[in-house]
């Protein structure tokens, strides 16, 4: 039988059963039924056709999270909230680094003096339907400090009424806006009140019974496991999976009504390279997973919607010193490796986003210098231009030299072999290993790169036993603030890997005067005039640019690929300042934008 014919046949057969249904067959002439039941009428029910819905306007982002079951929203325990934490949770303001201006958020209104902030809240509510109120903000900082001893610079939060909350600091801070910015408000006193309440008893108390009592605290908060977090923030989480995490309104949100996006849809960011996976698919609206470059140019060309923003990290990539050990302690070989490197080239190779920092290495990240140091006073610094003439004079007059096979011999005779660290997995830095490496050998070093696994990496460097290595250098996290990168570098992380903390206490500025380092920035921290600050940074600069005790190699930028048009549009221009919000938490930058409706449906 042809397809035809039973296609034929099968409409025959249907048309057949409805004619029966409907008694259309013509009756056998019978005699008269006895009377019976009137019959039972045939209905013919009239086919609706159901009202489309709509699809949700939606916004789509990749993040990571804990798969249920362990998936929780207790913010203070493992495996808690995940990658919806800034839209779920909100900060009372919000501090733009590129400015230097602060937003109010959850915060309406504030109002500063050198001690203290005090806020005016806005009228809004938490998921649970429970207003906002200044007892949660006391809630949150009393559970921050139980829980993470942070952050310290907070003596106390004052609550005068349900509207005001006044945070009152322990000294004055070079700038308390921004880490206002990287501290949202995470527990209403409904949920997490009881916990806040006991902690807060022990609190600043020294002794085996305060410290049995607050371990006591922690631990009953680490067991507390609901199912989703309580949200403050302008989403609630409505759905966790293995793949997808679902986040709907808010509707307690004050600009609940403002936001254009119905719902955050995150896909699982298992890897960078599930990502790009993603932005070719065209299934992302915006992540910042860092590519190579031809990597980048494949998605902006598969996806012409697709844009990408390079935006500071507020972080440096840098080469280590082992300050502890010959000849990495003397200073003049340490600027000598310095002028061997063409660090623009290693930018290239190892993160070709980023900013490279030649021709100084003086500790403010390079997207800053013009604000911080201006070009007058730059121009006082020594320049570490790729020049190996200058590198085999100094070398020359340390008593290196060089031997009939081209290999740079110390004092000794020697031909002293030299290993670079990075941390395996972290291809950039492995990359820029390399690169040194290979540009070392080129100029008559022995050098090789040697990549060691993350579990031992810190250990390793912290216990001196390197070289050289690849690691950050002076960071901003959290602050924007150069006081927190020159810390980093010779009282934190940093310090403790190179040995500053030892061989730098007797530093001397650019007029010869000797400097107290960490008393410079003790008075950093609290220096409230921003000349004053500058003039404690350009101090600090020259030090670290003529001491080298690391080499910044480049400004780490982050890559975010947004989608302009597909689900969302209105991004921000791209000279806009408010991009610069985006480092250390973007997810902060992306529910801002939507927040302000400067992010909404495409259509």
């Amino acid at each position: 039988m042809s397809r035809g014919s039973g296609m034929t046949l099968r409409l025959s057969l249907a048309l057949a059963a409805l004619a029966l249904l409907l008694g259309a067959c013509a009756p056998t002439p019978t005699p008269p039924p006895a009377p019976a039941a009137s019959p039972t009428p045939i209905v013919v029910e009239k086919v609706v056709t159901p009202t489309p819905v709509p699809r949700p306007k939606e916004f789509v982002l990749g993040t990571g999270w804990e798969v249920p079951p362990a998936y929780h929203g207790n913010p203070f325990a493992p495996g808690g909230v995940g990658g919806a934490w800034w839209f779920v949770f909100q900060p009372l303001l919000i501090y733009v680094p590129g400015t230097g201006e602060a937003i109010p958020s959850l915060a309406e209104s504030f109002e500063e003096t050198p001690e203290r902030i005090t806020f005016r809240l806005r009228q809004t509510g938490w998921s649970d339907g429970t207003p906002l109120t200044s007892k949660d903000v006391w809630a949150s900082f009393i559970l921050m400090k139980l829980m993470w001893n942070w952050p310290g610079e907070v003596d106390r939060v004052e609550t005068p009424d349900d509207r005001t909350a006044v945070i009152v600091w322990k000294q004055p801070l070079a700038n308390p806006k921004a880490l206002i910015s990287s501290a949202p408000i995470l527990v209403n006193v409904t949920a997490y009140g009881k916990f806040a309440e006991e902690a807060a008893k022990w609190l600043g108390q020294t002794g085996p019974e305060a410290e049995e009592a607050l371990n006591k605290v922690r631990q009953e908060v680490t067991n507390f496991k609901p199912e989703k977090p309580i949200a403050i923030g302008p989403f609630q989480v409505e759905s966790v999976s293995a793949s997808e995490m679902i986040l709907v309104k808010n509707p307690h949100h004050y600009a609940a009504q403002t936001i254009g996006i119905d719902r955050i849809r995150f896909l699982r960011w298992t890897s960078n390279e599930v990502m790009w996976a993603f932005h070719l698919a065209g299934e992302l609206d915006a992540s910042h997973a860092a590519a190579p470059k031809d990597v980048a140019d494949q998605i902006l060309q598969r996806q012409p919607q697709t844009r990408l923003r390079l935006v500071t990290d507020l972080s440096e990539f840098a080469l280590l010193f082992n300050l502890r050990k010959a000849p990495f302690n003397d200073v003049r070989f340490r600027q000598a490796i310095a002028y061997f490197i063409d660090r623009d080239k290693v930018r290239e190779v190892a993160y070709f986003a980023g900013l490279t920092s030649a021709p100084y290495s003086h500790g403010v990240l390079k997207s800053f210098e013009e604000q911080w140091l201006g070009k007058d006073f730059l121009g006082s610094l020594t320049a570490y231009n790729f020049d190996p003439a200058k590198g085999e004079a100094l070398l020359t007059e340390l008593g290196w030299r060089k031997g009939p096979d081209g290999k740079w011999r110390d004092p000794a005779g020697r031909t002293p072999e030299f290993e670079i660290l990075a941390q395996a997995g972290a291809t950039d830095w492995v990359l820029a290993a390399e690169a040194i490496a290979t540009q070392l050998n080129n100029q008559g070093f022995q050098v090789r790169a040697r990549a060691v696994e993350p579990g031992v990496y810190p250990t390793t460097l912290r216990g001196g036993q390197f070289d050289m290595a690849i690691q950050f250098g002076s960071a901003w996290w959290g602050t924007a603030h150069p006081h927190t990168g020159y810390y980093r570098l010779y009282l934190g992380e940093a310090a403790e890997f190179t040995g500053a903390k030892d061989l730098m206490k007797a530093a001397k500025g650019p007029q010869g005067e000797g400097v107290d380092i960490a008393q410079a920035l003790d008075n950093l921290l609290k220096e409230p005039d921003p000349e004053r600050q500058k003039a404690i940074v350009r101090q600090l600069a020259w030090i670290t640019n003529e001491n080298l005790p690391v080499l910044s190699l480049l400004e780490k930028r982050l890559m975010i690929f947004h989608v302009d048009g597909l689900r969302v549009t209105g991004w921000p221009a791209e000279n806009d300042p408010l991009w610069t919000v985006a480092p250390g938490a973007i997810e902060r930058f992306y529910a801002h934008l939507l927040i302000q409706g400067i992010l909404k449906p495409a259509r």
